[in-house]
């Protein structure tokens, strides 16, 4: 994924993330019942990101130290090392996820992501919401990556097969616009009766390795936990939804889950974007950031993966000021970031691997 259409859609896809983690942070722990506003408005002044972008730059940032893209051990040193940057950094403070943080204590003691005392059982959201990234690298390695920057942290089958399929629609959201949540569920039945092309690949198999060497049963796995289901609620709701604004439905979380974990939250983000993207979509871009964010749930978060799947569905430069029409007002040094990774050019062994690492300094 070379070309500057591509390029475009990451930039668009970043500054998604961005976007969103800024509008629901305002209200992360904050109960739909006792919500400011429905929906809740954008930040009024400086759009403040938590933990979901500051993690997502850390991925992106491994995928530019890396030479060689294809050295499983040495894209996981990369990884665990941003990832370790990022839990020490002074910046290290809006609301970081319990399980992330655990894991890179573990690591940092010597421990490898998948031993015992390693990466935590866990099928937390932190799998999901940083992934843009590798959704972005080319095809030999997309589904590996997106694995491993799962595992390093939530070695459990429900991260990697969540993060998988929402991988899968930022990197054909343009081509699925509107219809997220129905190709989610066809991949999932491929992988059911064994006709994915998911399950040979061979990056993909080598991640998992030290796991298994039964790919299918293992997706599978994840699939039985949680996601499937998940899926199938979304779509209730998706049909639920037909002609009503999301004021008058409410709370996106309703019937689904609350986004805490990866499978829920994946399937959050992809009925959000099915609405504010395709044609005729019912909401426009930013009404989908502020229904996403108006949830009783994991609101930054689901916010920021919606957003992901939002901007990566458009190639227009600028889309979420340009198209959008938000007024976009990042603190400096992550303004800076992004403006980085906009002019990034997605190549083919990773996710920016002719530009200059996007974080200003430890994120």
């Amino acid at each position: 994924m070379t070309d500057a259409t591509t390029a475009t859609r990451y930039a668009n896809a970043l500054v998604g993330v961005a976007a969103g983690d800024a509008w629901g942070y305002q209200v992360e722990f904050t109960q739909y019942a006792n919500m400011p506003s429905y929906p809740v408005a954008p930040p009024p002044k400086l759009w403040r990101i938590s933990d979901d972008t500051q993690m997502t730059f850390a991925v992106h940032d491994a995928l530019v130290d890396v030479d060689d893209i294809d050295d499983i051990d040495a894209v996981t040193a990369a990884l665990t090392a941003r990832f370790q940057e990022w839990k020490a950094s002074p910046q290290n403070y809006r609301a970081p996820g319990r399980t992330c943080m655990g894991s890179l204590t573990n690591l940092a003691a010597g421990a490898r992501w998948y031993e015992k005392d390693g990466a935590i059982t866990s099928a937390g959201c932190g799998a999901v919401m940083r992934l843009v990234p590798t959704a972005f690298a080319d095809d030999a390695h997309w589904l590996g990556l997106t694995a491993l920057q799962a595992l390093i942290t939530h070695n459990h089958p429900r991260a990697v097969t969540s993060a998988l399929l929402l991988a899968d629609a930022v990197r054909n959201a343009p081509a699925r616009a509107g219809n997220l949540l129905i190709f989610a569920m066809a991949e999932a039945a491929a992988l059911y009766d064994g006709t994915s092309a998911w399950l040979e690949d061979s990056y993909l198999r080598r991640v998992l390795a030290p796991l298994t060497d039964d790919v299918a049963g293992y997706l599978v796995a994840g699939l039985d936990d949680r996601v499937t289901d998940a899926l199938t609620a979304a779509l209730t709701a998706q049909r639920e939804i037909r002609g009503l604004d999301p004021v008058e439905y409410g709370d996106p979380c309703f019937g689904i889950g609350q986004g805490w974990e990866s499978a829920t939250a994946v399937a959050l983000a992809l009925l959000v974007a099915d609405q504010a993207t395709g044609p005729n979509a019912p909401l426009t871009p930013a009404d989908g950031l502020g229904w996403a964010a108006t949830s009783n749930g994991d609101s930054d978060s689901i916010a920021s993966m919606a957003g992901a799947l939002i901007g990566a569905a458009s190639s227009e430069p600028f889309f979420w000021t340009s198209t959008a029409g938000l007024d976009l007002k990042f603190e400096r040094r992550y303004a800076k970031a992004l403006t980085l990774a906009a002019r990034s050019q997605v190549s083919a062994g990773g996710a920016a691997r002719t530009a200059k690492k996007v974080a200003a300094g430890p994120v």
